[in-house]
């Protein structure tokens, strides 16, 4: 590794990168990752959607990531570009601001319009908050940007995230799923991670994308070359650093939210700390069943972590996000919550 005096450190490189998400205001933390089940690993977190009293607030949850998918969806250059703009605004100047929403809109709706059976992004978009907002972990590539490039993949990782702890480097590859029941989106975590773990290439490719790609070319020569010795796999494959799997498994939690509580004049809050109660009792679980699913793929649990994320209808925030980015809702959405519902909102 570099040995110059004034070489900046890792964490300031990364701290360059970093934005903030104010998740916690729109999204509980039930249970941390840090919380061992039964002290075995994955780790497994437990994320639901806040309560304005007794309702789950699925339409504040929608605003904020619609919100937040200017920073997911837009290259670290192209948003320095339009802050740039933005600052040499003339007498109050906002002009920019539409530009700046019709790029991310048309972002969105290129990729649906060319991958209809993957309109996903709100979990997408969802990963990135959750990667940025509880492990601190900067954005290395704006994956969103190149998928609607001329070919470039559409397959592959969801995001690509970066932290620094005592010193060592965390890359994480963000898998994103949307599913009518925990068991189902954890299933196809397992199945995804499994595919990417024995795929040389695409985990080449991966690198090749923020090498090239990515957002470091926001940085200056010598941060973007202090990070390069961690990141360069083909020209130091053996550079130390961790190497996680995190997924973040969006989800119909139709029973729990169902247990309601009469409303009344008492603690406003206990209608989302009874939810949580109830939550956290399937932790064990849960947890159970990704260990399951991951030992099937011969995955090592050790290298990965799940957040459980529960809305009352994905189906629903998935709407509510189109909605709120100005996209009308596409008639060839895969229905995620249906099954559940047939078999009466049991989640096993």
């Amino acid at each position: 590794m570099s040995s110059s005096l004034t070489s900046p450190s890792l964490s300031d490189v990364i701290d360059k990168l970093l934005n903030q998400s104010p998740l916690d205001d729109f999204v509980k933390c039930a249970m941390d990752v840090s919380v061992p089940a039964s002290g075995a690993a994955p780790k497994l977190g437990l994320l639901h959607v806040r309560f304005q009293e007794d309702i789950p607030n699925t339409s504040s949850l929608a605003d904020f990531l619609s919100s937040q998918a200017v920073n997911y969806a837009l290259s670290r250059r192209r948003r320095e570009m339009y802050l740039a703009q933005l600052t040499a605004g003339k007498n109050g100047d906002l002009s920019i601001t539409t530009q700046i929403q019709k790029a991310v809109r048309s972002a969105f709706i290129e990729f649906r319009k060319e991958f209809p059976s993957r309109a996903s992004e709100v979990g997408e978009v969802l990963a990135y908050c959750v990667a940025v907002h509880h492990l601190g972990a900067a954005q290395l590539v704006a994956k969103m940007s190149l998928k609607t490039s001329t070919n470039m993949p559409v397959h592959g990782l969801d995001g690509i995230h970066a932290s620094v702890t005592n010193g060592v480097l965390n890359v994480f590859f963000l898998e994103s799923k949307l599913a009518g029941s925990a068991a189902s989106g954890t299933a196809d975590y397992a199945e995804s991670v499994a595919g990417f773990g024995s795929d040389k290439k695409q985990y080449l490719q991966e690198y090749g994308l923020v090498r090239d790609l990515g957002n470091l070319d926001a940085l200056a020569s010598d941060e973007k070359e202090r990070i390069m010795e961690y990141l360069d796999v083909f020209k130091k494959p053996n550079a130390p650093k961790r190497e996680r799997s995190v997924a973040v498994v969006c989800y119909s939690e139709t029973k729990h939210f169902g247990n309601k509580l009469p409303v009344d004049d008492d603690d406003l809050e206990k209608h989302e700390l009874h939810f949580g109660r109830l939550y956290v009792k399937d932790h064990e679980r849960h947890h159970q069943n990704v260990s399951n699913q991951l030992a099937k793929y011969s995955v090592d649990p050790n290298k990965c972590m799940i957040y459980l994320v529960a809305v009352p209808d994905v189906d629903e925030l998935r709407e509510q996000f189109y909605e709120s980015l100005g996209i009308v809702p596409a008639p060839s959405d895969t229905v995620l919550t249906q099954s559940t519902l047939d078999a009466g909102g049991v989640d096993e």
